[in-house]
């Protein structure tokens, strides 16, 4: 009873001290127990019996647990200090040396309203039952430090006013809202949010997103865990910049990050995944832009996108890892241009196409809808048996591959027939696709498609019976990619296909094609190696007209190996066509100089037999020679009048620019022999060129054509088992340079 009277006689003392701040401190045994900040004697009350003193408005401890009472002035807030929101169950204590700071609570939820700027907050503690609500006039630090806290009715963490806030997260901190919040998001920030540095933040969004920002959000360091969201995992209306840290979104309702404004990766670590049906991993308005780190994304649900954006899309370095399931559904999706300088690029693409009102929507790896743009960078694309007619990397505008990049695409799933308002169509799947224009500049690609009717490379368009689209490859210095591709695929429909008769080319629905474009071919460099294996599986098929003006190129294909409508010019580099079912080399222009020999060296042979040709133009007086380059072809026996031709027929080249040789005997060139051109018989002589066989070749018709040549001279085709010493030149059969040993006479005979 005496230790409360004279409690009594000591608050009543403290009137005097009501005009400023003191701490009050509880002693026991000299060491302070309690400390906390009163203001006036009007916060200091003993209640209770057994009695307790209470200070502003909360029990301390009862009388009985100390033994003396200190006061000590206040200091003014110094720099670092914080408001400390703790949080306890049903209920919430604060913490605040700032008189510019007003805090309430009711129960578990706290509003603040701050006119101070840069001021530092502290939240700890868990509830199942609280917020917290910050108005400020100022940017602002809020540290999370081992927050559990769930609201049942609004956002967990509402920062309500557009200024700037630094975020910081210690521990492990987990936030979720409640279902029918009116605030769009378990945590929620009006204004810029900057996050970092941190350990793990896990939110849930049970009302709509699991984050939302309607500023700007920059991540610098820290874990994100959106744990589960009804709608997008993190929503920004401004921009999205990710320097560093984690985010984790296992199950978006909607978009894993959506975004109106541009989204910058510069580092860390992205993994999203999304199930809704026509939903993003990432969606942006404006322009995506990767610079390093790592972004892992499946989507799942039909018509989905792994990366979506609306304006232009950069990649300019880090690893991109996506897999797609979804029919239609598209890995990376711009509404304008992509460019791709740098980085790695992963992407299985299994979903499958869609016909609806007679057209067919594709599930497609990388999809422009204008041009797209590689100058370097590692590309790995699959599309397995389960995406029918899907493309790998497809633009509808051009399609521009420089640099040094690696780009490895494979199809396997079958291409297909539908029905269109005028017939029966049919689709397959590309490895690369442009609508426009295609240039391969520079670069190591390779292609292989499996399916029915699939396609290396397909360009350009067709418009009632006009073909558009130019495909480019290599430069004019000769340099250009190392481009290989594989074609295995049957048609999707039989019926049709190039070779006999004359004329038909090969217009079967569905064939596979390694390359395929619509208008002007034009090969400046580069080396290509093409293998196809099916029927109707063409190298190169131009609808307007091909010109090789330099580079290696190598045609292994069942059909043609090079065809097309229009003219063949060979003015340059190295060629070598074989094929084992149709023509080597096919054009229906059928007109002088359907097929020219310029100042390039082309090795076409068929060992199809009759009427299959080394040259085909459906009459052999159409053939130019126009250079001083290398013509040699072995084949069947079509012939020079045309369809039907005579067994054998040659033909006349008008005004050649050298000496040159219809050869109609028949004659069976063996594989294993080196054949070498001359001007001598025996050993010795000139060594104009040296060719050999991949497989027996039957031929009652060659043309010779090579440098040096001159019209009634005699020459010798001998042989030997042994290739040239020391060629200039030594490519799939085509030797130039070097010193032959081929003394055994095949034949001989006078140039025209």
């Amino acid at each position: 009873m005496r230790k409360i009277a004279f409690l009594l006689a000591l608050m009543m003392s403290f009137i005097g001290l009501q005009a400023q701040e003191y701490y009050i401190n509880l002693h026991q045994s000299g060491q302070v127990i309690y400390q906390n900040n009163v203001t006036g004697i009007n916060n200091m009350n003993i209640q209770g019996s057994p009695a307790s003193l209470y200070i502003n408005g909360v029990s301390t401890f009862p009388i009985s647990a100390f033994d003396s009472i200190t006061f000590v002035l206040q200091e003014p807030p110094q720099p670092g200090d914080a408001v400390i929101i703790t949080y306890n169950g049903s209920t919430a204590t604060v913490s605040n040396p700032y008189p510019d700071i007003d805090v309430t609570t009711n129960g578990a939820d706290v509003t603040v309203y701050s006119s101070m700027a840069g001021a530092s907050y502290l939240v700890e503690g868990s509830s199942s039952n609280g917020s917290l609500t910050i108005y400020s006039n100022s940017a602002f630090s809020l540290t999370l430090g081992f927050l559990n806290l769930t609201s049942n009715t609004t956002a967990a963490i509402n920062l309500a006013s557009p200024v700037d806030v630094d975020l910081t997260v210690q521990g492990i901190c987990t936030i979720a809202d409640g279902a029918n919040s009116a605030v769009n998001g378990a945590l929620y920030a009006a204004g810029n949010l900057i996050v970092g540095p941190g350990d793990n933040l896990r939110v849930t969004g049970n009302a709509k997103h699991g984050i939302l920002v309607d500023g700007d959000l920059t991540v610098n360091d820290g874990n994100i865990d959106i744990l589960d969201s009804d709608s997008d995992g993190i929503h920004v209306n401004g921009t999205l910049n990710w320097n560093s840290g984690y985010l984790y979104i296992p199950a978006a309702g909607s978009d894993g990050l959506d975004v109106s404004g541009n989204v910058t990766i510069q580092n860390g670590d992205l993994q999203i995944n999304t199930t809704a049906e026509s939903q993003r991993g990432i969606k942006v308005s404006g322009v995506f832009t990767m610079d390093d780190g790592h972004l892992g994304i499946i989507c799942t649900g039909y018509d989905g996108k792994g990366i979506k954006a609306d304006s232009l899309l950069f990649i300019n370095g880090g690893n991109i890892e996506i897999e797609h399931t979804g029919n239609v559904s598209k890995g990376i999706k711009c509404d304008q241009d992509i460019t791709i300088t740098g980085g790695t690029i992963t992407i299985i693409s299994s979903g499958s196409t869609v016909v609806t009102d007679y057209d067919p929507a594709y599930c497609t790896a990388i999809k422009g809808d204008q041009g797209i743009t590689i100058t370097g960078g590692d590309i790995n694309i699959t599309l397995p048996t389960s995406n029918h007619g899907g493309k790998g990397i497809s633009c509808a505008g051009n399609m521009t591959i420089s640099g040094d990049n690696t780009i490895n695409i494979e199809t396997h799933g079958d291409g297909a027939s539908y029905n269109t308002t005028s017939g029966t169509d049919t689709y397959s799947s590309a490895c690369l696709r442009a609508e426009t224009n295609m240039q391969i500049l520079g670069g190591t690609i390779t292609l292989s498609s499996t399916g029915k009717g699939g396609k290396g490379i397909k360009v350009g368009t067709k418009t009632g019976n006009t073909y558009s689209g130019t495909y480019t490859q290599g430069n004019p210095d000769g340099s250009g990619p190392t481009l290989t591709i594989t074609t295995t695929g049957t048609q999707v429909v039989s019926g049709g296909g190039g070779g006999w008769p004359p004329g038909g080319g090969s217009s079967a629905s569905g064939s596979a094609k390694a390359i395929k474009v619509g208008g002007t071919a034009t090969i400046y460099g580069g080396t290509t190696t093409v293998n196809t294996s099916q029927k109707g599986a063409e190298g190169l098929e131009s609808k307007t007209q091909i010109n090789i003006e330099g580079g290696q190129h190598y045609f292994k294909c069942y059909d043609d190996c090079i065809n097309s409508k229009g003219k063949i010019t060979f003015n340059g580099g190295v060629t070598v066509c074989f094929s084992n079912g149709n023509d080597a080399v096919d054009s229906n222009a059928g007109t002088a100089g359907a097929i020219t020999i310029g100042n390039g060296v082309v090795f076409a042979y068929t060992t199809k037999g009759s009427p299959e040709e080394g040259f085909d133009c459906d009459n052999n007086n159409y053939i130019r020679i126009t250079g001083t380059g290398i013509g040699i072809s072995a084949g069947g026996s079509q012939g020079g009048g045309g369809w039907p031709g005579g067994g054998g027929s040659g033909g006349t080249i008008t005004n050649p620019a050298q000496g040159y040789k219809f050869y109609t005997n028949s004659y069976s060139f063996q594989t294993g022999r080196y054949y070498t051109l001359s001007n001598t018989n025996g050993a010795g002589g000139s060594n104009m060129v040296t060719f050999s066989f991949e497989a027996n070749c039957y031929s009652n018709l060659a043309l010779i054509t090579a440098t040096g040549m001159v019209s009634g001279s005699t020459y010798y085709v001998k042989y030997s088992n042994q290739a040239p010493t020391d060629p200039t030149t030594a490519f799939h059969g085509i030797y130039l340079g070097g010193t032959s040993s081929a003394s055994s006479q095949a034949f001989s005979f006078t140039a025209q």
